[in-house]
């Protein structure tokens, strides 16, 4: 027993005098590693001497200019800028402008969640809201939404009647809509929007939506009748800016007494190829206008003299164009009238040009 007793002892004083070096490695290791991590300590990298301010405007860049919407979710959406270090994450959720602007589009899983949180980190920003929700959802959001209508600032509506009971609400803030609603939407009259100047009506929104139209200075139609828009129109002497977009098929007579439009200095008038059809030009008139961009259709006659409704428009308004642009249809191979003769015949317009294809131009709102 005593010589087993004796036998661990010198196995203990073995194993001791093996582990003194190699503690003393160990602790000229960790010394060493003191030392460079206090000079990786003491290193500032430039990204962290920024402040805060400048790095929350930086984030404001990596978004679409507002009021445009940002996804929801994915790569291009502000909760990516959350998931990079804790840090740039609590400067993402404190920056109220990176939440403003929501698209529903129905497509986001957990929407409804996704878009009570934006809110929640908008503060009383102005907002800019795309609804087009998924059928599930509406009244979901139509329940997070009643509540934020006092800073809605800039709002898109596509299809969704429920969704429409927002427009019953006051709105001080509102400045722009855009509305593109289904056959069979029901009337709207929004009367409580003393902010509202721009407006974008699609399709059946252009005869179920009453607007303050005296308070407009841009307005585009799209998918309506000459009728139709004269009626607007008529109720809109304040127009500055206006873009018109015919429907394909219509019985509508010239309307009568024509249209004035006192302001107007930028016009937009397109119609699908098939119609040859000049009822619209022949129903306004705009002795300010200075831009004229319209489709080829809209301004000729299959007669001797086919440029005689944009003469006779020209002429009426005594307007003094300084752009005139001609929008041949994107299926013909040849134009009606040349380019040429509307230089000829329209000599004093400054710049005419011609452009072919079919997409609508809402750009009026920037100019």
């Amino acid at each position: 027993m005593l010589s087993s007793l004796e036998a661990d002892r010198r196995i203990i004083l073995e194993l001791n005098a093996q582990i003194e070096p190699i503690e003393l490695h160990l602790a000229g290791l960790r010394s060493k590693r003191a030392t460079v991590q206090a000079r990786l300590d003491a290193y500032k990298y430039p990204v962290s001497k920024i402040p805060h301010e400048i790095i929350s405007e930086i984030f404001l860049q990596f978004l679409p200019t507002y009021p445009l919407c940002p996804e929801l979710a994915g790569w291009y959406s502000p909760t990516v800028l959350t998931h990079i270090c804790s840090q740039w994450r609590q400067i993402a959720l404190s920056t109220p402008q990176l939440w403003r602007a929501i698209n529903s589009s129905g497509y986001a899983v957990g929407e409804i969640h996704i878009i009570n949180d934006w809110l929640g980190r908008c503060g009383s920003c102005p907002l800019s809201l795309e609804i087009r929700p998924a059928e599930n959802e509406r009244k979901g959001l139509l329940g997070v939404l009643d509540s934020q209508c006092a800073h809605i600032e800039h709002l898109k509506i596509v299809g969704s009647p429920i969704v429409l009971t927002l427009l019953d609400s006051a709105m001080p803030g509102l400045r722009h809509l855009h509305l593109d609603l289904w056959a069979g939407s029901r009337s709207i009259k929004l009367t409580m929007a003393p902010l509202l100047r721009t407006a974008v009506l699609v399709d059946a929104a252009c005869t179920v939506v009453q607007l303050p139209w005296g308070q407009l200075t841009a307005l585009a139609l799209r998918f309506g009748s000459p009728k139709e828009f004269c009626s607007i129109l008529r109720q809109a002497p304040n127009l500055v800016h206006c873009a018109l977009e015919l429907k394909a098929y219509y019985n509508d007579e010239v309307v009568r007494p024509e249209v004035n439009l006192p302001l107007l200095r930028s016009l937009v008038l397109k119609s699908p190829p098939q119609n040859v059809d000049s009822k619209m030009i022949r129903s306004l008139v705009a002795p300010a206008l200075r831009i004229l961009k319209v489709s080829e259709q809209c301004i000729t006659t299959l007669d001797q003299n086919p440029l005689q409704p944009l003469s006779s428009f020209i002429s009426k308004s005594t307007c003094k164009l300084d752009e005139l642009c001609i929008i041949y249809p994107y299926n013909e191979k040849a134009p009606y009238v040349p380019l040429e003769r509307y230089q000829l015949e329209f000599s004093s317009i400054p710049s005419i040009s011609a452009n072919c294809g079919h997409h609508f131009d809402e750009n009026i709102f920037d100019e």
